[in-house]
């Protein structure tokens, strides 16, 4: 972790309430101990946060909110390689795992550099059409690509580094990082898989007659999945926001991303914990 704590990114929660008061008794803390920062609102989905200009010199990206605003900042701030750390004002938790009555304790960790920082792989993925690339983006937890309004199957070649894998005649598929695999990935019977394990998980949703099962595949070899045939829309969509609508022809091909998420944390090995705490193991 860098020295030089300078600067403080605070992203909190669309909506204001308790969120953006934390931020505000943050920011003052903060100023107290000689610590410049800043307070941007996340704009409600499907917004990005535009936080560009506040990259240089900046030493932690201190995120306000639930799940869902912590997934959404990481992705944009993830080229800044420096740690993001999330209070937890949402519902589930997993990645904004600090308690708001923590907070404190957290900060003194960071300026102490006793915060336990875990590496997060990611995805960068394209969208190719014809000869030219009409979209790309980050994903941190999940990509899915899904049919439309009209109960239609859609049909999908999958291939890696240039080895075709197979066709699939499903509602869709979620390719998901590790982080993301206790998402829409489990809950559609795919896999739980160690956050800091160098692999992607390949799950169908409501494959036509079971045909796939299931795949965890390495990470660091380009995935493609072209559109074969649809006769209803098709949309990928990075992370739960706005879907972009995909052709048949279009090819989609998902890359480990060049930089890791750097996840701070107070404590270490706490993902058995969660599993136990938010219900995945069953007694």
């Amino acid at each position: 972790m860098s020295d030089c704590k300078g600067f403080v990114l605070i992203v909190t929660k669309a909506g204001g309430g308790a969120a953006a008061k934390l931020g505000i008794i943050i920011s003052r803390w903060l100023s107290a101990r000689g610590v410049d920062s800043q307070i941007i609102a996340h704009p409600a989905p499907p917004a990005h946060v535009e936080v560009a200009e506040f990259r240089e010199n900046c030493s932690l990206v201190l995120v306000l909110g639930g799940d869902g605003t912590f997934i959404s900042t990481a992705g944009v701030v993830i080229d800044w390689k420096i740690p993001v750390l999330g209070i937890n004002h949402g519902r589930v938790g997993f990645l904004a795992e600090v308690l708001p009555d923590d907070w404190e304790v957290a900060l003194e960790n960071f300026f102490s550099n006793k915060l336990d920082i875990s590496r997060r792989l990611a995805f960068h993925y394209e969208i190719q059409r014809g000869h030219s690339i009409i979209a790309r983006g980050v994903a941190v937890n999940d990509l899915v690509i899904s049919r439309g309004a009209v109960a239609r199957i859609i049909s999908l070649d999958i291939g890696q580094k240039g080895q075709w894998i197979k066709n699939i005649r499903a509602d869709g598929l979620i390719i998901s990082t590790p982080t993301g695999s206790t998402a829409y990935n489990v809950s559609a019977g795919g896999p739980l898989v160690h956050p800091e394990l160098p692999v992607m998980c390949v799950t169908p949703v409501c494959p036509f007659l079971n045909g796939i099962r299931p795949m965890v595949l390495p990470a660091e070899r380009p995935m493609t999945i072209d559109v074969s045939e649809s006769s209803g829309d098709v949309y990928i969509t990075e992370d739960g926001r706005v879907p972009y609508p995909l052709n048949t022809g279009d090819r989609v091909i998902v890359t480990r991303h060049e930089n890791d998420l750097l996840l701070a944390r107070i404590r270490s090995n706490t993902f058995f914990e969660k599993l136990r705490s938010k219900g995945f193991f069953s007694e």
